[in-house]
Order: C-alpha cells, then structure tokens, then sequence
C-alpha cells in the first residue's frame, strides 16, 4: 500500500508537524535564524470493520480443505477493499475519511465545465497546480476507464501523454505526462454529462494518508449452534485521516445548468 500505517492507540493525540523549515547561507561563524515549527495534534478513533460469511453444515463437511481456506481468502480481500475504499472517499462519520473528502488548498480544485472535455490542457493545468515541493511521489488517482480515455492523447509535439509499461511478471504500470496512476475502482468513471458535480481525478502524495490501526485484523473460525453453520470472521479496529492535505489536487466534472 502506498499509504502511511501506524498502531496507535484510539483516542490519544499525536503530535504531526507540517512545517517545511529553511536553511540559509551564512557568513563564516554566523548563525541563522531559529525557527518555530508548527505543530498539530490528530486524535484516531477506533472504527470497527467486520465481515463473515457462514458455511453451512452440509458443504462444511463435504468441503476440502482448499475451499475452507478460499473461505478466509475471500473474507480477507473484503476487508482490504473495504479499507481501501475508505481510504479514498470515506466519510468520516463511523469510518476513516478519505481523500477525496478533503477540500483542496486554494487553486488547487481543478474544474472541467458541463461543455468540457478531457484534453491535454487540462492534465498540464492540473500538473501546475501541484506545489514543488510535492512534486515527488505524488500519484494520480483516477478509474481504469478514466485512465484509457487519456490513452492516444498527444501532446503538441505529438508525443502520447499517456504510457502503460509492463513491469516484472508483465504487470502494467501507467503513467500520465510521466507521473503514476494509481488505478481503482472506488472513483467514478469520467463522463461527458453528469447529474452532479462529480470529481473523477485526483492528484495526492499517498503518504500523507495515515491508516491507523487500533486493532489488526484478527481472522475467527466458529460453529453457529442455532443453525449449525461453520462461520468465517474478520475484525478489526482502525481510522485513517489526511494529515497534510497541501499535494492535493482534484478534477471535476460539472453538471449542466
């Protein structure tokens, strides 16, 4: 995951700095300016997730062990996609807040009118509103169908904007104007007509997201002795939140009218 993890506990402020210090050039012994670093707290709740799914007595008896174990495999991915799409657009209430829930720094929410379109001049403007300092490891964020309709894009020297390469075991890596995209399911598909105002795309340093986890997950196997089923659990306890918000820059889709 391209995210921040950390344990602590629920409920116990953690000190987070976002200041970004100076260093000056100074006259041979000299000194320089001492500078207050602004520090905040951020308090993580304990928000529980959970799935189980129930096997009943007759398959669990009839079953090989291999598809006992596909059990915990399906429950585990559950649990993963459910963190994930928290991590992107939670809503903070009774789950972590994601993302896409914050509200970009000022010039920094891109917006495509109801009779725009998807064009090169936009990833640019897009690009310049990301602060230098972020420049590294920040990602686009964005759905594998959005990503294609930048494929065969080209720049005004008629270089593609867009690159897929293939990585070890030929697993593709995207990029857009050579930055990484982070492809998911949980954002909405680009449109040229939407109902509401919809963001599509993202840009965020994934680090900055900082997925705690007050609890591990914790896998329970048990017999439900009203009905005999076998039942497979997963629990676990954890918040997440953006701690510096400054990288993120969001593109969105007008609605008409």
């Amino acid at each position: 995951s391209l995210v921040t993890k950390t344990n602590f506990p629920g409920g116990v402020k953690i000190p987070v700095s976002q200041a970004r210090p100076t260093a000056t050039w100074v006259a041979e012994g000299a000194g320089s300016d001492k500078q207050k670093l602004s520090i905040q707290d951020v308090v993580f709740a304990y928000y529980k997730l959970r799935c189980a799914v129930a096997m009943t007595f007759e398959v669990a008896n009839l079953s090989l062990d291999i598809f006992e174990a596909h059990f915990i495999q399906v429950v585990s991915e559950a649990m993963v996609e459910a963190l994930e799409q928290a991590i992107i657009n939670g809503s903070g209430s009774g789950q972590p807040k994601g993302i896409l829930k914050e509200t970009p720094d000022e010039g920094q929410a891109i917006e495509v009118a109801a009779d725009g379109k998807l064009d090169y001049a936009l990833l640019c403007e897009a690009e310049g509103a990301l602060p230098d300092a972020y420049e590294p490891d920040s990602v686009w964020l964005m759905s594998k169908k959005t990503f294609m309709q930048f494929v065969g894009m080209v720049d005004a020297d008629g270089q593609p904007i867009a690159r897929v390469n293939y990585g070890l075991g030929g697993k593709p890596e995207r990029y857009l104007l050579g930055r990484p995209v982070a492809i998911n399911s949980y954002m909405p598909d680009y449109k040229p007509t939407v109902e509401a105002d919809t963001i599509f795309a993202a840009i965020f340093r994934m680090k900055d997201y900082d997925l705690n986890y007050a609890a591990q997950m914790v896998i329970k196997t048990y017999e439900d002795n009203d009905t005999d089923d076998t039942v497979t659990k997963a629990i676990l306890l954890a918040d997440g939140k953006v701690l510096d918000k400054s990288s993120l820059v969001t593109l969105t889709k007008k609605q008409a009218g």
